[in-house]
């Protein structure tokens, strides 16, 4: 992704209170939190009241990866799990900082493979952190204190200090430059059954996915793309639906598809269903299920096919065989259909586009409105909203994302909804 790296102002998901400390080997100038206070690095955010906020940059989806992320910073943190709650940074921010919360893209099970040493090391800084401001707070050794559940005992005098009292004083320490990590032996958190961070907001209503969002003045958009990969809108008849209730504008969405934007989802539904439209559909036109297979059998009967990965010879052991036994299997095209139908939330004026959505890349959401809206990257954001359901449709493809802004684009000021 080609992303202007200048450095620039943008809307943060920083939490409003409290102190973020963390693992970042990039930042060198202290900045500081929207409420003021010092900020040292990226991963984890303490507030006073001993809350630990924990900044995660991977996608929850249902498959457990922010709280299993959330185990690894808080097991090397030494913190109350009771009192840990997460946020999403957004790619923005991670951009001016020069991409500290590193990769954004969660797929393939790489959310916790991929990225939880660093992590971890996250959490560990700023244990040694409050232990140090801790120690100089009381003037004694580092090596005589210890950390536990969010609190700091000074083992010889039996004082002790919790995480939200020294925060600001951490803050203020030079990072240690070598942090000694957990052995596995000593995991009390990491790979150990807890209560999932998000499981109580889906089971008393307050989870909000991105079909639920609502923002002042929003309206709603339902689309319809050529039935056919490749093919274009040939000509649609807008004066047929404008004046159905509830309807504010019929739009062209690149030159593939057309939108009906209304007061309310349905609305723009029924309107784009009456909506007469005419397709080009192209060279695939004549693509089946039958033409299809004729294309896969050719493929893996050439003799000169790929070879992805090869262990022994196939045609010298199939020679010597006594017996042979031929079967073919195949797959009919699915789609890639998740529970919560595909969205995103655009807002978008001539200085700046915002992007409500989830995804399970937000660095490739961010990549998709810079290239949809033509503004630079310091006039753009994408707010990541949790995902009722991935399985890779929302992550290497981000049509949605872009086809929420080119819908946006037409309707100046106001957010709208594409379901």
């Amino acid at each position: 992704m080609k992303m202007n790296r200048r450095s620039f102002i943008v809307t943060s998901a920083a939490v409003t209170g409290g102190l973020a400390v963390g693992f970042n080997p990039f930042q060198t100038n202290i900045v500081r939190a929207q409420d003021g206070s010092p900020e040292l690095t990226a991963w984890v955010v303490i507030q006073p009241n001993d809350t630990v906020v924990i900044r995660m940059a991977r996608s929850e989806m249902g498959q457990g990866t922010i709280t299993g992320l959330a185990q690894m910073v808080a097991e090397e943190l030494e913190c109350d799990w009771n009192k840990v709650t997460y946020e999403y940074p957004t790619p923005g921010t991670s951009l001016k900082r020069k991409r500290v919360w590193g990769d954004f893209s969660t797929g393939g099970s790489r959310g916790i493979r991929t990225s939880h040493d660093y992590v971890r090391l996250g959490g560990a800084t700023a244990r040694v952190m409050l232990v140090q401001a801790a120690a100089n707070q009381w003037k004694v050794p580092a090596s005589e204190c210890v950390a536990a559940n969010s609190v700091i005992t000074h083992k010889p005098s039996g004082r002790k200090v919790t995480y939200g009292k020294v925060a600001e004083a951490a803050a203020r320490l030079e990072p240690p430059k070598d942090v000694k990590l957990k052995d596995p032996k000593e995991w009390k958190l990491i790979g150990k059954p807890v209560k999932r961070l998000d499981t109580v907001d889906k089971v008393n209503g307050k989870q909000v996915y991105g079909f639920d969002l609502k923002l002042p003045g929003m309206l709603n958009a339902a689309i319809k793309d050529c039935p056919v990969f490749g093919g274009k809108v040939k000509s649609f008849d807008a004066g047929r639906v404008t004046s159905m209730k509830g309807v504010k504008k019929v739009v062209p969405v690149g030159d593939s598809a057309v939108a009906v934007v209304a007061e309310t989802w349905w609305q723009a539904k029924t309107a784009l269903d009456a909506l007469p439209i005419q397709w080009d559909e192209g060279p695939n036109a004549k693509v089946s299920q039958e033409s299809i297979l004729a294309t896969l059998r050719e493929g893996l009967g050439a003799p000169q096919a790929f070879v992805g990965n090869q262990n022994g010879d196939i045609k010298a052991g199939l020679a010597k065989a006594t017996k042979s036994v031929e079967a073919t299997y195949f797959y009919p095209f699915l789609n890639h259909v998740c529970m919560e139908p595909m969205n995103a939330t655009a807002r978008y004026t001539a200085d700046r586009c915002e992007v409500w959505v989830p995804t399970q890349d937000g660095e490739a959401s961010f990549a998709a409105l810079l290239a949809a809206s033509g503004l630079p990257a310091d006039k753009c954001e994408v707010y990541k909203i949790n995902l009722g359901g991935g399985f890779g449709r929302r992550g290497a493809f981000q049509d949605y994302v872009t086809q929420a802004v080119q819908i946006a684009k037409q309707m100046p000021g106001v957010p709208v909804k594409l379901l």
